[in-house]
Formats: structure tokens, C-alpha cells, sequence
């Protein structure tokens, strides 16, 4: 039961991203009572406020809502209740300022009741919001899909329980900057951003084949976003699902 409990926390938003530096913490939300309810985005683009010119255009979003209290399973027709029965890899919280660890749940079977197999498996949104970047044939996630939600979607009561940290002041993180030694962001450009607005951003990765969405598309929850695979650094079929909360609009490149 401990275990099933923590799957579906990890499903709703259960890893935080303090998106200044490389630091992350972990968060848990309560387990409210399950209302569904009918959520329409309108996206449109802005520009932001930003002090530098690195700093992309940030969404702005409208929506016509009752709160959205529930997340949809990851993995079409199997249920939240279900998923602990087919997590091959838990949480690992990374080491600070570190990417280590595994941020994310792997979700994995080779049967399940009727189902015959993982490859394929259509692969659905826990939550609606909007195509912030797909990733094609690339490692370590082979092909992958980001999808962002602004947390000013979600209950209130959802994102008041999101023990959420308070910005590091620049002059500590001035003090330690892993990112700048880091050889794989030499020839990188840094982007600064405006973290007054916060969104959860939730990837699956491992993806079989190119997902059917773009950047900017809007996805409902439990809207089918891709199948299960075995693509990127990946040893058998399985779901890579990893949740984290940074600035809203935040753009990754490619």
C-alpha cells in the first residue's frame, strides 16, 4: 500500500525543480478527493519582461476552469490504483547541484492483465497543457515529449501544498556554479528568466516512434501523446515519467 501511495504522489507532481543553478528538491501534494472537470486553454504568445535578450517569449495563458484536482494515468487503461504494480524504478533524489540520481518513475511490464506487451502502449498526459518541446532519436531519452502546465491551473489547494523553496539569492549562487564548469554548456548561451510565474513541466521519454505533437500544441488530460518504446539510453521497454516546477515559458532548446 506504501508503495502504491508513493506511485501516485510521484504522478502528481512529486519532484520540484528550483530552476536557478542545477538544484532540485523534492515535493509531495496531498491526495485530494477525485473531481474531473473540464479544462480549455487558450495560448498565445507575449513577450516577456526579460533584462536580456536570451530570454525567450513566455506562453500567456488563459483558461476557462474549475480547478483541476486529478491527474490522468500516464498509460492508457490502466489505472492510478495500478500503476505501483508496474513501476520497475523508483524516485532517486539527486545529489545537490548535481544531475545524478533518477528524478523520475520508470513504468514497465512485459504482460499486464490482458495487455500482451509495453511496445506500443499508448502513452497519455497526466495533466493538460501545452507542447513546451519534442525531442526525435536523441539521447539519453531517445524520443521524448515535454508538456508544460502553469500551476495557476491547479487547485488552489494543490499548489499551496507545494513545499516550493525560496530563490537562492544571486550572490550564493555566485558562489557555486556547477553549470559554468561543466564542459557540455561551454558553447552554451545562458538564459535568464523571470521566476514570478511558476509551471510544472513532465516529460516522457523512451518514446517508439516521432510523437504526433508539436511544440505549442494544446493536449488535454488523458489525450494520447505517443507509444511506449525502447528508444535513447534505455535497456528495455518502459516509461520514463519525471515531473519538475520552474518558471513558466521557460524555453530549453534544442
Amino acid at each position: 500500500m506504501k508503495k502504491q501511495r508513493a506511485v501516485i504522489l510521484c504522478l502528481t507532481l512529486s519532484f520540484v525543480l528550483v530552476a536557478m543553478g542545477c538544484s532540485s528538491s523534492f515535493l509531495q501534494p496531498p491526495t485530494p478527493t477525485p473531481v474531473m472537470t473540464t479544462l480549455t486553454f487558450h495560448a498565445t504568445t507575449t513577450p516577456s519582461p526579460s533584462r536580456t535578450a536570451t530570454q525567450n517569449s513566455t506562453p500567456a495563458y488563459t483558461a476557462t476552469l474549475q480547478p483541476v484536482i486529478k491527474a490522468c494515468s500516464p498509460l492508457k487503461g490502466i489505472e492510478l490504483s495500478d500503476l505501483h504494480k508496474i513501476m520497475s524504478q523508483g524516485f532517486t533524489p539527486p545529489a545537490p547541484y548535481k544531475d545524478d540520481g533518477h528524478p523520475a518513475i520508470d513504468l514497465a511490464f512485459f504482460t499486464f492483465k490482458e495487455l500482451p506487451s509495453m511496445i506500443g502502449h499508448p502513452v497519455q498526459s497526466i495533466l493538460p497543457g501545452i507542447v513546451n518541446m519534442v525531442i526525435v532519436d536523441r539521447f539519453p531519452y531517445g524520443n521524448a515529449v515535454l508538456i508544460e502546465t502553469p500551476l495557476d491551473v491547479l487547485s488552489a489547494e494543490w499548489v499551496s501544498a507545494l513545499p516550493i523553496p525560496t530563490a537562492i539569492p544571486q550572490e550564493n549562487l555566485d558562489l557555486v556554479r556547477p553549470c559554468d564548469s561543466d564542459p557540455l554548456f561551454a558553447d552554451m548561451t545562458p538564459i535568464e528568466w523571470d521566476g514570478s510565474r511558476k509551471s510544472v513541466y513532465v516529460l516522457y521519454a523512451h518514446l517508439l516512434e516521432k510523437p504526433p505533437v508539436r511544440a505549442g500544441d494544446v493536449v488535454n488530460c488523458g489525450q494520447v501523446i505517443g507509444a511506449a518504446g525502447n528508444t535513447g539510453n534505455s535497456a528495455a521497454e518502459h516509461l520514463h515519467l519525471e515531473a519538475r516546477v520552474g518558471p513558466a515559458g521557460a524555453q530549453f532548446g534544442t
